[in-house]
């Protein structure tokens, strides 16, 4: 009974689990369809949006692929070594999924292949379903690579290839990517932005003109750069998180804190290594948008060009603690009331000296406890700048600025200051001897030296103002010029007013007091006050000769051609500026004056005043002068001639004739130009009631004879000029010859033509006012 049983009990079980084993096979049999993935591998030939180009064999052939959105399928670009994308490829979700959960794949995650370029072309959309994404396998060796050109950035999923390359070229696009890549390019003028990103990378380089948005806002975000990686920046980058461009030395990797930079670097920074800002490079420092009202902070690093920016919100800035240096141009353009922190007395922010600095918002630029660190540096290279200052900006305290002065011989330089206010000599007495005594006398002994100035053994005077109270024009001394008497007073420097000093190199060189070493060394003059923004008058005094020394009055080269053009030559002013060439001692005579002429910064130049007028500068007439030691005109006048006198290269003076039918041969103080002789040459021309004149109008109706005087004072041996028209600006028929008594010569000028001249101040007939005379014949 038992084993019977037993038996049916096992028939039973049998009879169940054969039932069973049916049902699972049929229900297996039933969902296999539904389990199938189906991989699809491109040929490498047709199109990737075209169903041909796919198919089931690996090599792209075999199968029929109806369309890209049905379920079940994912896709191997393979068989090529670059494809392109042109025109819209939408590409649908898994049922089940793949593998790695994605629906396209560059390259193959079981066979790898070689690396492979996949371009977006411009105006093509890559759409994979949102449900799944883009893989890149590992290649058989190197790299594969994105190139973007196109707005629509890839979902990506897993990415095998640590060494995936995604170049960004000529487009605009927004990309929030959370992977880890290669290479990261922008390049050909490309804009990405990538502020809402928490990305690694290897290594990320922006080229020239080309944008990257670096991560704002939230903490989460940033750009994490791997050890070892490196940073190019040739174009444009935007750092937005309150750290501002980088933190350093960041373990452990990724941190999200709030204070960090935009970058995130794994390594410590050592810039021109794994920090590389290049020469056109500007690190935009902006914040502003929704949230982002956190006082950002400036690394102190060296930048080509540095910006400091925001966006709808005002956003505060604060440099760090170190040397801050700007190459190139330092810009400002924050909106609402946002203040810029200084750092400490340790620290500076140095404007190099081919920088500039301006300020396009009504910005203001702070101070650390009343001690202004904004330094606008000055060496052989060039003098930095105070740009162009909008309405409403402004500076709290002082700034720093420094004049670089060549080596090589002991001349007198025409300076002025960039201040609101008068200036005392100790501010460049400190690196420059400046003799002077308390009675303000030359050649007398026994004066007592000035407080703050150089003892030597006769305390003659090295600097002077210009008094035109007491000018008189005479030769080779005009008694407009006063000594200082010491380092102290404020009032004989004044805003918008030039000075004479002696310069003899730094201060202390041996042998360069007396003379004994006649080639100092180089010397960087430091001036420190609150700088001129915004319009500037100056007003002129009219008495005796009316010849007023003024200065530029801003730290930077200004264009002082529509500065006297709007003083309205000719009635407020006599039609003539002279200014001074410190390597010959001589002055350029420049007239009339033309619509622009522009001068350097701190340099200083001689008008005449007609009446009781002023010189009224604005902002606008700033300019920019990279290659003028002394000036440099840029019109021709279109009636003139100009004789220039030249030797070793170097310009010693000039005598100009401007065509007028309605000019007289006597001295006309409106249209004529008094003669400021010279130290060394000067060459003039004589009016008939005798006045010695650098410029002169002439009527050439007719012919004309224009005597011209020539001075050279005894101490010189004879020596060797040439003269030469450098404009001969007359019509046709007119021509322009030079008498030469001494000699008997009769030479027609042509246009930069050279003439030998040879003076000898033993020989009164080689000098004075009887030598030589122009003959302008119609």
């Amino acid at each position: 009974m038992k084993t019977h049983n037993k038996l049916a009990v096992g028939i039973i079980m049998h009879k169940w689990l054969l039932h069973m084993m049916v049902i699972i096979t049929l229900f297996t049999i039933a969902i296999t369809p539904l389990h199938a993935q189906s991989p699809w591998y491109y040929n490498g030939v047709g199109p990737l949006n075209n169903t041909t180009s796919w198919g089931t064999n690996t090599d792209g052939t075999g199968g029929t692929l109806n369309d890209f959105t049905s379920g079940g399928r994912y896709f191997f670009i393979q068989n090529t070594t670059a494809v392109t994308l042109t025109g819209n490829w939408t590409v649908g979700n898994l049922l089940f999924g793949n593998a790695g959960g994605d629906s396209v794949i560059i390259g193959n995650h079981t066979t790898p292949v070689a690396p492979i370029t996949f371009t977006l072309a411009s105006g093509s959309a890559f759409v994979v379903n949102t449900a799944r994404t883009v893989a890149v396998a590992t290649p058989t060796a190197g790299n594969h690579k994105i190139v973007y050109q196109n707005a629509t950035p890839i979902s990506f999923g897993a990415i095998a290839d640590p060494a995936l390359e995604l170049v960004f070229d000529n487009t605009t696009i927004t990309t929030s990517s959370s992977s880890s890549f290669g290479n990261v390019s922008v390049i050909n003028n490309a804009n990405v932005n990538m502020s809402g990103a928490a990305l690694l990378v290897r290594n990320l380089t922006v080229d020239a003109g080309s944008t990257l948005t670096a991560p704002i806002g939230s903490s989460s975000n940033y750009i994490g750069v791997k050890t070892g990686g490196i940073v190019t920046i040739n174009g444009t980058l935007r750092a937005g998180r309150v750290g501002g461009l980088f933190t350093q030395s960041v373990a452990p990797f990724p941190t999200t804190a709030a204070s960090a930079g935009s970058l995130l670097y794994q390594d410590a920074i050592t810039q021109g290594t794994n920090l590389i800002l290049g020469t056109s490079s500007t690190i935009d420092f902006n914040r502003g948008t929704s949230g982002q009202t956190g006082t950002q902070t400036i690394n102190a690093i060296n930048y080509a060009n540095l910006s400091l920016t925001n966006s709808v919100l005002a956003s505060n800035k604060q440099f760090a603690t170190g040397n801050t240096n700007v190459t190139g141009l330092f810009s400002i353009n924050l909106i609402g009331a946002a203040t810029i922190t200084t750092p400490s007395a340790t620290s500076s922010v140095n404007i190099q000296p081919t920088g500039q600095f301006v300020i396009n918002s009504a910005t203001v630029f702070g101070t650390v406890t009343g001690n202004q660190r904004l330094f606008l540096r000055s060496s052989a290279a060039g003098t930095a700048s105070l740009g162009v200052m909008a309405a409403g900006s402004s500076f709290f305290g002082s700034i720093n600025v420094e004049k670089y002065i060549d080596g090589g011989f002991r001349r007198y330089r025409f300076l002025s200051h960039p201040f609101t206010v008068g200036q005392p000599l100790s501010e460049i007495t400190g690196e420059i001897d400046v003799t002077g005594n308390t009675a303000g006398t030359t050649g007398i002994s026994g004066q007592v030296v000035g407080t703050g100035l150089t003892p030597t053994p006769t305390n003659n005077p090295s600097a002077y103002y210009f008094n035109t109270a007491t000018a008189d024009g005479a030769s080779p001394n005009d008694a407009g010029w006063l000594a200082f008497v010491d380092n102290t007073t404020i009032t004989n420097w004044p805003r918008g007013r030039g000075i004479r000093v002696l310069v003899r190199g730094p201060k202390g060189q041996a042998a360069t007091l007396d003379g004994t070493d006649a080639t100092p060394t180089p010397v960087t003059l430091t001036l420190n006050g609150t700088a001129n923004v915004g319009a500037v008058a100056v007003t002129m005094v009219n008495t005796a000769t009316g010849l007023n020394l003024m200065g530029n009055p801003y730290a930077s080269a200004v264009d002082i051609g529509a500065v006297l053009t709007a003083t309205v030559p000719g009635t407020n002013i006599a039609n003539v500026v002279y200014l001074r060439n410190p390597q010959t001692q001589s002055f350029i005579t420049i007239s009339p004056i033309p619509a622009s002429y522009v001068i350097p910064a701190f340099s200083a130049f001689f008008v005449q005043a007609l009446t009781a007028t002023s010189l009224n500068y604005t902002e606008s007439n700033k300019s920019t002068c990279s290659s003028c030691p002394t000036v440099f005109r840029t019109i021709n006048n279109s009636s003139r001639v100009e004789i220039s006198v030249t030797k070793n290269g170097l310009l010693y003076d000039n005598i100009v004739l401007n065509c007028n039918p309605n000019a007289t041969k006597n001295y006309n103080k409106s249209t004529d130009a008094i003669k400021l002789m010279n130290n060394e040459l000067s060459i003039y021309a004589i009016t008939n009631d005798n006045v010695k004149v650098a410029a002169k109008t002439v009527n050439i109706a007719s012919n004309i004879t224009i005597p011209l005087g020539i001075s050279l004072p005894n101490s010189y041996t004879s020596q060797t000029y040439l003269l030469q028209a450098t404009d001969l600006a007359l019509p046709a028929y007119n021509k322009v010859i030079l008498h030469d008594k001494l000699t008997n010569t009769y030479t027609l000028l042509q246009l930069q033509d050279t003439i030998p001249i040879t003076i000898d101040p033993a020989n009164s007939k080689s000098i004075g006012n009887n030598r030589l005379e122009l003959i302008i014949e119609n």
